[in-house]
Parts: C-alpha cells; sequence; structure tokens
C-alpha cells in the first residue's frame, strides 16, 4: 500500500467515532435530555480557495463537510469532519472519487468541533456564526504531514418542514406522500487556519476559505 493510501486510511479510522455520533444523532429521538432543544445533522458541498505560500500545491478544491449538532437555546455544538478534495486525481472513480492527488497537489482532512451561535431573524429565516479548534491530516504532495488549526464561518438557513424521502432523492421533496421531518437549507462562508508539520519537511501554514451549500435534517436547528 502507497504513503499516500496510508496517510489517508489513517485520517478516516480517526473520523469513524465522529461519523458514528453523526448518524446516531441523525435519528429521531422520542425522549431528550433536560435542556437540549434538539439533534440534527448537516451536509454541505462548495468550493474552497486557498492562500499563502502554498496555494497552488492545495489551489481551488471542493469542500466537503459533515457534521452532527446539539442545540441548546441559540448555541450548539458541533463535531465535525470535513475533506478539502483535488478534482484533478490519478486512478479515481468518475474524476473524483477515491485516488489520489495529481502529482504535485494535496489533500487536507480535517476534524473539529465547533461552538455555534443562532440569530432567529423570522420564525423560519436565521442567521448564524461557528468556529472552533480542528486536526488536520494531509495526503498527495501533504502525505506525513499533520497538525492542528482554526476555522470560522458564518451564514444562514431557511428551515421548515419537508418530505423525509426527498433526502434519499430530490424530486421527492415535492410529493404529497411520506412523513413529514424538519429540514433546513443554509449557506455559509468561513476560513480555515491550518498548521502543518512533519519531521524533516518545511511547514505547511495553509489559509482556506471556503463557501458551501447545504441541508440540515433533525428536530432542531
Amino acid at each position: 500500500m502507497s504513503s499516500r493510501s496510508s496517510s489517508t486510511d489513517r485520517v478516516w479510522a480517526r473520523l469513524a467515532p465522529v461519523i458514528a455520533l453523526a448518524v446516531a444523532l441523525a435519528v429521531p429521538r422520542g425522549a431528550r435530555a433536560d435542556g437540549i432543544d434538539g439533534l440534527y445533522l448537516t451536509e454541505s458541498f462548495g468550493v474552497a480557495s486557498a492562500g499563502g505560500r502554498f496555494s497552488s500545491m492545495l489551489g481551488t478544491p471542493l469542500h466537503l463537510r459533515l457534521a452532527a449538532g446539539v442545540r441548546v437555546g441559540n448555541a450548539a455544538i458541533e463535531p465535525w469532519i470535513l475533506s478539502d478534495l483535488q478534482t484533478d486525481r490519478d486512478g479515481a472513480t468518475l474524476g473524483i472519487a477515491g485516488g489520489d492527488p495529481r502529482p504535485g497537489a494535496a489533500d487536507i482532512n480535517s476534524w473539529g468541533v465547533d461552538f455555534k451561535y443562532i440569530i432567529p431573524l423570522e420564525r423560519h429565516v436565521s442567521l448564524f456564526a461557528r468556529g472552533g479548534p480542528m486536526v488536520s491530516d494531509g495526503t498527495g504532495a501533504l502525505a506525513g504531514y499533520h497538525g492542528r488549526g482554526i476555522g470560522a464561518a458564518a451564514g444562514a438557513q431557511l428551515t421548515g418542514k419537508v418530505r423525509a424521502l426527498g433526502f434519499l432523492w430530490a424530486p421527492l421533496f415535492f410529493l404529497d406522500r411520506g412523513p413529514m421531518v424538519t429540514g433546513a437549507l443554509l449557506i455559509d462562508a468561513g476560513y480555515d487556519f491550518t498548521f502543518l508539520r512533519m519531521s524533516g519537511g518545511p511547514p505547511v501554514h495553509a489559509r482556506i476559505a471556503h463557501v458551501s451549500l447545504g441541508f440540515a435534517i433533525g428536530t432542531a436547528f
């Protein structure tokens, strides 16, 4: 197995417990702990742009994020995972699934926990800001690099009742059948700052701006 594949496997092995938590929180709960307003799962897709000395190595990757949240009042705690993935890959399925970044390019995989503050504007519309620490690993040209960082973002969300089947196939949102769930559409933008190091290699300080669209499902956002 290549060093690039081994590095990726180590990253996702670390992230597996967070994924399990996200799936668990997405399951409807009949009973809630005192003080907890609701649980939710959110996923977003967007584009990122790296700045600084290593911008050519990171370029403009896809920015994919999965988070689970617990809301209490106007605040929430979100454990999350994300990947900034190169779209030009060697050995990838359909060009983006699996494989390795092209020579000289790198992916960055991260996980962390955000504190989120929500500002309701109307019944179905709210603004939010979130931020927190992260742990990151590199692949491709950054294979073997590990480090920590911090990120912050702000955005808006539109919340309402939707058909649960729509999360399996988007047109089913408009079908007048099936159970209703609370869902949200969201947009956010922000910055991640990662500080990566490897023994014998130069330090990598990456500044990554990102804009994403996403959705959430659960009991409170």
